[in-house]
């Protein structure tokens, strides 16, 4: 019978010895069923582990189901860590953001499967009922973000400068573990403004009914979007892009959709990732 595996890491202290040890624990997974060694399932934190293992547990039940093997999901408390067992090779399918995507094929021989149906960009959002009605209006204020290393961060960054807005100078900006806890800043009203990315904000909505108001969004480059390491045979490659693009076409995979607010994948190629290549990131 196909089993799923969740290994979700919530503490920080939690998150280093899952680091240190996950090559151990995968192969104390493998000897549990001897021949069967799981495949991994590895999701970048932009959302808290809790809300990832609601979405993405059922995605990795449903890839073991299409491939007769088990499954396990994993992700962790940190953007870094998640980017450091990706260099070490640990997932075998990872659902990653851009910059991540573009050094695993590079470097590492990640291969792309499929991308959201719609491209990213950062939105700079705030309250319903905020004054700020422009970038403009952010002069002089504080912005939130997700972490450093975020996608929506580095485009965020750019927007602003090209808008005549200097971090440090013009606007204070301030780096939070995940998209929730940027959006959960303004509602607190602890910033005047969150950049974040439109399937965020439809999650944080579903969640919470609480609706953001867009006084700014960036340029766009492709979507975060799911990989898998080019060791997993070309049969179950094909097997599991298959099955992401079926989602949206029964109620079960619609259910997988749903529970992320996500809007469907489509095919995508490695070269569709060059702007992201050539994104300035300073």
């Amino acid at each position: 019978m196909t089993t799923t595996r969740i290994r979700v890491h919530f503490s920080v202290i939690g998150a280093v010895f899952a680091c240190l040890f996950a090559a151990a624990g995968l192969k104390a997974s493998a000897a549990e069923n001897p021949g069967s060694k799981p495949l991994v399932f590895g999701v970048f934190p932009y959302l808290p582990p809790r809300e990832l293992e609601k979405i993405f547990a059922p995605m990795a039940a449903d890839f073991g189901k299409v491939l007769g093997k088990e499954v396990e999901f994993v992700s962790s408390t940190s953007y870094q860590i998640f980017s450091k067992n990706l260099r070490e090779q640990i997932y075998d399918i990872a659902f990653v953001q851009p910059f991540d995507y573009i050094e695993a094929h590079d470097k590492y021989g990640y291969l792309p499967l499929a991308t959201r149906a719609e491209p990213l960009k950062a939105l700079i959002v705030t309250t319903k009922d905020s004054p700020i009605k422009s970038i403009a209006d952010l002069r002089g204020k504080r912005i939130s973000m997700p972490p450093e290393e975020a996608a929506v961060s580095h485009l965020a960054l750019l927007y602003f400068q090209k808008s005549g807005l200097v971090p440090g100078k013009d606007i204070t900006v301030s780096h939070f573990r995940s998209h929730m806890s940027c959006l959960q800043q303004v509602l607190i009203e602890s910033t005047n403004a969150c950049a974040t990315a439109a399937p965020a904000l439809r999650y944080l909505k579903s969640r919470m009914n609480v609706e953001m108001r867009a006084v700014g969004e960036s340029d766009a480059i492709p979507h975060t979007l799911f990989t898998i390491n080019s060791r997993v045979s070309q049969e179950d490659r094909d097997k599991i892009l298959q099955r992401i693009l079926g989602w949206g076409k029964t109620a079960e995979g619609r259910d997988i959709l749903e529970r992320g607010k996500m809007t469907g994948f489509v095919p995508v190629s490695n070269e569709a990732y060059n702007v992201v290549r050539k994104f300035p990131r300073e």
